[in-house]
């Protein structure tokens, strides 16, 4: 099992299985939950199937909670074991939690106090498998479903990282936030972690452009209605083990956001017009080519959002930065435009890639694709008509701004001053896109955005 959410219940006392079962489902609906009555089978048990956690009663024949506390922690020291027992002895708390209990709890404890302590230990356990996974995985540099990917060409090492890091936590139940420019390749990625991980499963991509609070709430949560036929299933519904895609969440009103970081945090949810309940079963990917850091100071995005959805990030660099692709995306995109123009594939001029290594291309692969579409519909058999891909490069040299000549006034400004007037312009002229404003300012982005700190 894969992901951390395997339960073994362990009590001689079949009743209070049956209620303890029914009371944590209710808690923890995405949990999976087996029962086991004789302490004689628990050690089997745990080598058959892969339990992230086991809530242990201390008096039971056979085996005693404590013998068994102790054999779960050497034979599987990555399975959590938390106490449930009628026992109410402060020395025997101390023992277990001395032994390698998670929690210890009395069984008229209060059970949301118990839901919590199990979730807890859930999460615990999915973050080790996940940190052990994204650790093997970047040491082993390769693949293990390359097909996965097949859909996105690249033979940048620094895509190829993002690749191996996907790869890693495709199977983490945590949503996964994907960073890029427009046209970078970010849906793409998220149908790659859905191929990994739900590939049998839906996949619902839910647009926030322009899209208002009540819009989403029924688009995500569904809506029940009493008159016949006018119920809605949501995309939760409807998506059931997949994938839901949340293309640009830094488009969500901000009054949907709070019920989005409790819909992630209890994995629960209702449907517009219903106060019963349901589990949440699929995965959440999150795209955005905003600054979520900027949206949270000025007030846009929520705190809470933003580190709920940062668990699992993947930052896209842009095609200006992925100069090894060109060559490749050149002669994907003439085969994929001659297909579907009907025509013969032109040859592409040898030195097309080179003359297009400095041009910046603002819209990333998708603006690529779009001059090779230009190119090959006016293009010969002989070659590649290269008259789109010229104009580009030529109106972004008209358009750059001529060097400037620098006059002072009878007192000079300041080095501090004058970098800072170089900043404000370049951030100006980028519409606060920082990487476009460190590459004018002939500094890594990081640099940059190491001084924009400093100066807030």
């Amino acid at each position: 099992m894969i992901l951390a959410r395997n339960i073994l219940l362990v009590d001689d006392e079949a009743p209070w299985l049956r209620t303890l079962s029914v009371t944590l489902q209710r808690l923890v609906p995405e949990a999976i939950i087996d029962t086991c009555v004789d302490s004689r089978q628990v050690m089997n048990r745990l080598e058959a199937t892969d339990y992230a956690l086991v809530l242990l009663d201390l008096t039971m024949p056979y085996h005693s909670g404590e013998q068994l506390l102790e054999s779960i922690r050497q034979a599987q020291p990555n399975t959590r074991v938390i106490i449930v027992t009628g026992v109410n002895e402060v020395e025997t708390a101390v023992r277990c939690i001395k032994h390698g209990a998670y929690d210890y709890f009395i069984k008229t404890d209060d059970v949301a106090d118990l839901g919590r302590s199990v979730r807890r230990a859930l999460e615990v356990v999915g973050l080790e498998r996940n940190y052990k996974r994204i650790k093997d995985s970047f040491l082993s540099k390769t693949l293990s479903r390359p097909d996965a990917f097949s859909h996105i060409l690249t033979c940048e090492p620094a895509v190829l990282d993002q690749f191996r890091y996907l790869e890693a936590i495709a199977f983490s139940p945590e949503p996964i936030l994907i960073e890029g420019e427009s046209g970078s390749g970010k849906q793409a990625f998220a149908q790659s972690c859905h191929l990994l991980s739900a590939p049998d499963a839906p996949f619902i991509t839910i647009n926030l452009a322009g899209i208002s609070a009540r819009q989403f709430d029924k688009q995500l949560y569904g809506e029940l209605s009493t008159e016949p036929g006018k119920s809605v299933a949501g995309a939760i519904h409807k998506a059931g083990s997949g994938i839901i895609y949340l293309k640009e969440i830094a488009e969500l009103p901000r009054e949907s956001q709070a019920k989005l970081v409790e819909l992630l945090e209890q994995k629960v949810y209702f449907p517009l017009g219903s106060e019963q309940s349901y589990a949440v079963n699929c995965r959440f990917i999150a795209s955005t080519q905003a600054d979520l850091l900027a949206l949270n100071k000025d007030g846009k995005l929520r705190s809470d959002l933003m580190y709920r959805l940062r668990g699992h990030k993947l930052s896209l660099p842009p095609l200006r930065e992925r100069r090894l692709d060109i060559s490749i995306l050149l002669n994907h995109f003439v085969q994929q435009a001659a297909n579907e123009l009907e025509l013969s594939p032109p040859p592409v001029p040898a030195n097309l890639a080179t003359q297009l290594q400095d041009y910046p291309f603002p819209g990333n692969i998708n603006e690529l694709k779009a001059m090779v579409l230009d190119a090959v519909s006016r293009s010969s058999s002989v070659t590649l008509n290269t008259a789109p891909f010229m104009q580009a490069v030529n109106d972004c040299k008209d358009v750059a701004a001529p060097v400037a000549k620098f006059s002072f006034g009878a007192e000079l400004p300041t080095l501090a001053e004058i970098s800072q007037a170089l900043i404000d312009e370049a951030m100006s002229r980028s519409a606060q896109n920082q990487t476009a404003a460190a590459q004018m300012l002939g500094i890594s982005q990081s640099a940059l955005s190491r001084r924009l700190t400093k100066d807030k």
